[in-house]
């Protein structure tokens, strides 16, 4: 399936066959919020989106991978920001 992005939310494009042939995928899709359109020989046929909105994810849902990689690493490990630095340089 291939997946591009539209109003900031996924939309899957999938085959009519791959509609007809893994149906609960389709289903499991649809229940996570993603919008699917529908192709026949190549041509757009349908489109099928979900009755509830996707569920809204929270900053902390969002950075929580950022934030415990961040926690991993050690003190010593770590670089300075660049950016950080130039604004500091900046602002004496």
């Amino acid at each position: 399936m291939t997946l591009s992005r539209c109003y900031f939310f996924y939309v899957s494009t999938i085959t009519a066959k791959q509609l007809h042939q893994e149906t609960k995928a389709v289903l499991n899709q649809l229940e996570r919020g993603e919008s699917l359109v529908i192709t026949r020989n190549g041509r757009t046929i349908g489109r099928i989106e979900p009755l509830t909105a996707p569920k809204s994810r929270g900053w902390a849902d969002i950075m929580g991978e950022v934030w415990q990689a961040q926690k991993s690493v050690r003190a010593a490990d770590r670089l300075p920001n660049s950016v950080l630095q130039e604004r500091q340089r900046r602002r004496r």
